[in-house]
């Protein structure tokens, strides 16, 4: 059935002419009375009856008005439920973020979109970025902010922003009395990292490698607030991302130290699958995010920390 072809019918019996009907669809009257026959042999049933000046419909007429009405009315709800996702008066927004990231990076940003778009709800999930990465992949997730990893094909990645990941020791550990400490020194001390698949590991443990180095002993953990506790209590060192650790140092608690060997960055991006058609909620939080840079800027906070440090 040709929805035109039922919208004309539709719209004949509602204003009750053919004039009527061509004036509310904006079309000529031949062209409404072209489109409720060619309905009327499609369906092979009489629709409208001529009694005098007046229009009525027949008994299948009736009933497919009624189915008519049905219609119609939800194609206008549905028509208004997709604009008003358009405008952003409702909407759902599914996104990854990093554990690091979730705690220390997000809380700002979030509470600012939700300000300024209140109907848009947020679900956000916290993983590593290689399982954010498989997030995306199986569509669990529209967006995710990570720290760079390698990324398959399928992935598109928009960089964002970078931070300093830090060498951080207990104040009273013998490492802190250093102007600055090399790789093959850290590998004689045990290390307390992030698990396998964090950006951090990734970027750190290739760093060891490639200077053919593998530290003494290993400890893994995939929380954060669980390492610093280790490190706070001496039982070794671990490296981390500068924004997770900048009110540990700021306070005495930890302390930072400077590599002979330079620095490890870890780079932002925020992700999605290749080819897809972003929601006007993620769409727009994306927008949001990169007009909003100077939430989320890190270079600065990294120069605090490391200028508190030095001072103290």
């Amino acid at each position: 059935m040709n929805i035109n072809q039922l919208r004309a019918f539709y719209t004949v019996i509602k204003t009750g002419s053919f004039s009527s009907a061509a004036e509310e669809l904006c079309v000529t009257e031949p062209a409404v009375f072209i489109q409720v026959r060619s309905l009327e042999r499609h369906l092979g049933f009489t629709l409208l009856d001529k009694l005098g000046k007046e229009l009525t419909p027949t008994e299948a007429g009736r009933i497919l008005y009624e189915y008519g009405e049905k219609i119609f009315t939800l194609v206008d709800e549905a028509t208004k439920a997709v604009q008003e996702l358009q405008d952003l008066k409702h909407g759902h927004l599914r996104v990854g973020v990093t554990q690091a990231l979730a705690q220390y990076l997000m809380p700002s940003l979030i509470s600012d979109f939700q300000d300024r778009y209140p109907r848009i709800a947020v679900s956000m999930d916290g993983s590593s970025s290689r399982g954010l990465v498989e997030g995306i992949l199986q569509h669990r997730y529209e967006l995710a902010v990570v720290a760079r990893v390698p990324y398959p094909e399928r992935i598109t990645f928009i960089p964002y922003t970078r931070d300093e990941i830090l060498l951080v020791v207990s104040p009273h550990h013998a490492l802190a009395r250093k102007k600055k400490v090399s790789l093959s020194e850290l590998a004689k001390e045990p290390v307390i990292l992030t698990d396998a698949k964090s950006a951090v590991k990734f970027s750190v443990w290739k760093g060891f490698e490639q200077r053919g180095l593998h530290p003494a002993s290993i400890i893994e953990a995939g929380n954060i607030e669980f390492i610093k506790q280790l490190v706070e209590r001496g039982k070794g060192y671990s490296f981390l991302a500068s924004i997770c650790v900048r009110e540990e140092i700021k306070q005495g608690v930890l302390s930072t130290i400077p590599l002979e060997n330079g620095i490890f960055t870890m780079d932002i991006d925020v992700i999605h699958l290749k080819g897809k058609t972003l929601s006007p909620a993620a769409s727009t939080f994306l927008s949001f995010m990169q007009k909003h840079r100077d939430l989320t800027s890190l270079g600065k906070l990294t120069d605090e920390i490391t200028k508190g440090a030095t001072t103290s």
